[in-house]
């Protein structure tokens, strides 16, 4: 799964132009509208009082509409953009955002991760995954011999994995049958922080919105990644 859907952002690059207008929903709350649902950007959405509507468009941008609202998603749709520019939009949302979670927090500062779909061990934060998809283990490149024990926030069960010298990546089973977030508990020695997992909502298959949903959760290390790939892929 993880294959075909780079395979498919590769192919087809960053041009969206049927969808420019369109919008993804990142979290909803109070009205019957799917998270990773596309919506059109003159929807009229009915909140009541604590309903709560956030959603990103292909340029980056993040509209969180509050109840009570009665009223389009947003006043004026977006135009459409080539793909260099919704690509240099992306970059700038995503500077943004690391700038203001901070460095450490957003990941920003990490060491840059070969594939957007493993997750670094070896830091606390935010990560992101396809739903379904095995999980890899990642830690930068080390001579030496490291253990990590991974255990949910209630402790319920724990699981151990070792990298060998010289090893990088442990695969582990697939994530599934869990809720759109996941924590947990990593102890690395004398440390334990932990890691949150946002599975990426199975409609949400476009480059663009699937960057901009992936900045607006705060996985900016395997956000990089991904922005690597499709800048390579891109043509001016």
């Amino acid at each position: 799964m993880i294959r075909a859907l780079i395979s498919f952002i590769l192919v087809i690059g960053l041009t969206v132009p049927t969808y420019a207008q369109s919008l993804i929903v990142v979290e909803v709350r109070g009205v019957d509208i799917s998270v990773g649902s596309r919506i059109s950007a003159d929807r009229q959405v009915s909140l009541p009082p604590g309903g709560k509507l956030v959603v990103v468009g292909t340029d980056g941008g993040v509209i969180r509409l509050r109840g009570p609202h009665n009223g389009p998603v947003r006043l004026q749709a977006a135009a459409g953009q080539n793909a260099s520019r919704a690509l240099s939009a992306l970059i700038a949302t995503r500077n943004d955002r690391a700038n203001r979670v901070g460095a450490v927090r957003s990941g920003s500062d990490a060491d840059p991760i070969p594939s957007p779909w493993l997750i670094d061990i070896t830091r606390p934060g935010e990560r992101c995954l396809v739903e379904g998809a095995p999980i890899g283990w990642w830690r930068p490149s080390d001579v030496s011999e490291q253990s990590f024990v991974v255990s949910p926030l209630d402790r319920s069960w724990e699981a151990a994995f070792q990298f060998k010298p010289g090893q990088d990546t442990v695969a582990i089973t697939k994530v599934s049958d869990i809720e759109l977030t996941k924590a947990f508990l990593i102890e690395d020695r004398d440390l334990e922080y932990s890691i949150r997992v946002h599975l990426v909502p199975p409609l949400l298959d476009e480059p663009t919105f699937l960057a901009a949903w992936m900045i607006e959760k705060g996985c900016i290390q395997q956000v990089d990644a991904l922005l690597a790939s499709l800048s390579n892929e891109t043509v001016e």
